[in-house]
């Protein structure tokens, strides 16, 4: 094989992985830090995109707000200070935590494949190391 097959076939390939990958992910608003209101709290929601990860999309309902989060994507939503319950539809593992008025909580969904099954993980982050993930995110749906 000459080179200049090599090297055709070489940028072929790189530019179908290249669209490939441009495709991936939410489409959406970057997320931008905003101001808690100070009679509620606000609640992140977000699943970081990663290479081979599942495209299932399970649905999420995190206090009174339920999406299917898409892998890159995040929503945003304020809460009522008290017990927030996050939950996964079809799944019985539940996250639960006591949300104050004035504060930033971050929710990460992780969502395992093995065979034919799905698996969702949401875990209440540190709010530093959150806030550097879900900077790769994009804003999931249309809020007014």
């Amino acid at each position: 094989m000459s080179k200049s097959v090599i090297r055709t076939s070489t940028g072929i390939f790189a530019a179908a992985i290249c669209v490939i990958l441009a495709g991936c992910g939410v489409q959406g608003e970057a997320y931008q830090p905003r101001v808690t209101p100070a009679s509620q709290s606000l609640v992140y929601i977000y699943r970081p995109y990663e290479f081979l990860t599942s495209q299932s999309t399970p649905m999420i309902t995190c206090g009174h707000e339920s999406i299917e989060l898409e892998p890159g994507g995040f929503d945003e939503f304020v809460e009522d200070s008290g017990t927030v319950t996050c939950g996964v539809a079809g799944d019985t593992t539940t996250l639960k935590f006591d949300a104050r008025a004035g504060e930033k909580y971050f929710i990460k969904q992780y969502v395992d494949s093995s065979g034919l099954s799905t698996h969702v993980r949401l875990i209440l982050m540190d709010a530093d190391v959150s806030a550097d993930e879900i900077r790769e995110c994009r804003r999931q749906g249309i809020k007014d």
